[in-house]
Order: structure tokens, then sequence, then C-alpha cells
């Protein structure tokens, strides 16, 4: 029996098996719902789906949740969003019954340091590439954080024309993560770059499939597109990168208010203020005095 009190890995001693499952955690049918099992090869959207088609705890459901919106926040870099998840996931495994499967390949304080590793390097916008590395140091050590970490040293050896060592890094970190699809668009960029306009729009293709969303994987293509002589197709995958780029300007700002509370207390009080002006001028519009 698995630490979370589901019988996942084989029937009881007694030999009764009342979750229904095989020895390889497989429903009669051939489901697999061995959540555990996913989540510790990282699949965290195969986990979650399994935990709910299994009516694992819900807490355990919670916390696999969190877990996925993490990895997205992850390589989307929207790294404000994936501290306040990684909060969210500390709460969920501490009101977890028994959460030694998460705690196993997981340790929440570390991922914390994992994720201010990444919000540090931002902030410093360092330029030496051992220097990148050393503050990245926390984040390369971690499973969630590492293919993030390796794509922003890929972006740095990339700026600085080391094609080989940027390759790598960007080759590293999808190999870590299949579905960083920025890094994967960075990989395009250099072939793109290289003259390889056809192989860019297949990575810039493979990255939307990813991630219908990403802008900067619309615009990219457009240009390979447009290098390739397909002018109509290029203008309208760089129009659709700016209708996406726009939603990902104002969702990034939205993060950022979120991440400092004294501007999200100075925005809801913006708002009380502009609630009662409206209602002061409604007053007197009603009183005939304005």
């Amino acid at each position: 029996m698995n630490p979370d009190g589901l019988n996942l890995d084989r029937p009881n001693p007694d030999g009764s098996n009342p979750d229904g499952l095989t020895p390889d955690g497989l429903t009669p049918d051939g489901l697999n719902l061995d959540w555990a099992g996913y989540l510790r090869q990282g699949e965290y959207r195969r986990a979650l789906a399994a935990a709910r088609i299994g009516e694992a705890e819900a807490e355990v459901q919670s916390a696999l949740e969190v877990l996925y919106d993490l990895q997205d926040a992850l390589r989307a870099r929207r790294l404000s969003l994936a501290q306040r998840l990684a909060e969210r996931l500390q709460g969920h495994l501490e009101a977890m019954t028994q959460p030694g499967v998460f705690r196993a390949i997981l340790d929440p304080a570390a991922l914390g340091a994992a994720l201010e590793a990444l919000l540090a390097a931002d902030r410093e916008r360092l330029t030496e590439a051992q220097l990148l590395e050393a503050r990245l140091e926390r984040a390369l050590a971690q499973g969630l954080t590492r293919a993030e970490a390796l794509n922003t040293l890929g972006v740095l050896h990339a700026l600085q024309d080391r094609e080989a060592q940027a390759r790598q890094s960007f080759g590293e970190a999808i190999a870590h993560d299949p579905g960083h699809y920025r890094a994967l668009t960075n990989l395009g960029n250099m072939a793109l770059e290289g003259g390889d306009a056809a192989g860019a729009e297949r990575m810039y293709r493979q990255a939307i499939a990813l991630n219908g969303e990403y802008a900067g994987a619309h615009h990219n293509l457009g240009v390979a597109l447009r290098k390739l002589g397909r002018v109509g197709d290029s203008v309208r995958a760089i129009k659709a990168g700016q209708r996406l780029s726009v939603r990902q300007t104002r969702r990034d700002q939205d993060d950022e208010l979120k991440a400092d509370p004294r501007t999200q207390r100075t925005v809801q009080l913006l708002r009380i203020g502009m609630i009662v002006l409206v209602l002061l001028l409604v007053l007197l519009a009603a009183k005939g005095k304005f």
C-alpha cells in the first residue's frame, strides 16, 4: 500500500483488492489509475486524471492540480504565480492524511529556494555564464524548475553567440520537460538564425501544438514563413502573435499586481475611491446639485 493509503501497487496481504487494481496499478479494463506512479515520473497531468478517476483523497487531487498549474506557470515563466502556487501546495501537503508519496519526491522548502533562485536571476540580469549557473544552482537541482533554469542558461549562451552551448542547454531543457514550449521555440529561433527556415517552422508548430496561446511561437512562425515565401500565412501568424501578445501583457501585469501586496492594496483603495466618487455624483445629481 502506498503512503497515501491507496492500494495502487498490489493487493492487500489477505489477498483482497478493494480498489479493483492489478499489481501494475491497472483497473480490470486496463485503465492505469496509479497516480502515485505518474507523480514519481513527473507526469502531473496523468497523475491528476488518475487521481480524479480513482477518487483519491481530496487533498491529493488538490495538490496534483496545484503541481500541474505550477509546471504550466514555470513553462510560461510566470514566476510570481509559481511562488504563490508553491505556497498553496505546502498547505495541501500539511492538510493531507499521508503525504509521504509527495514528500518523497518534493521538498517544499527546496522548491521555494529554487523559485527564488529563478527570480533572483531575473532581477540581477547576470551576463557571466558561470555566475548565472551558480545563481541557478538550486533551480537546476529541482525537478520542477530544472527545465526553466536550463532554458535561462540557453538564452544567455544564445545572446552571447555561443551556439553549441545554447543548443545543448535548450535540448537538455526539452529532454527534462518535453512540454517546455519556450525552450522548443528558442531552438526554432536558432534554426532560423542559422538559415534553416523549414526546420524553424517545424519547431514553432510543435511549440504551438504544446501551447496555442504562446505569442512568441506564432510571431516567429510568421517570420519563418515569410522567409519561405509564404506571405499570406506569414501575415496571419504574425497577427495571431500580436493578439496573443496583448493578452500576455495584461496577464503579466495582473501577476505583478498580485505579487506585490502593497500594489494590490493601492489598486483596491483606488477602486473603492472610484466607487465612492460615482455614488457621490449620483447623489448630487439626484438632489439637483450636479
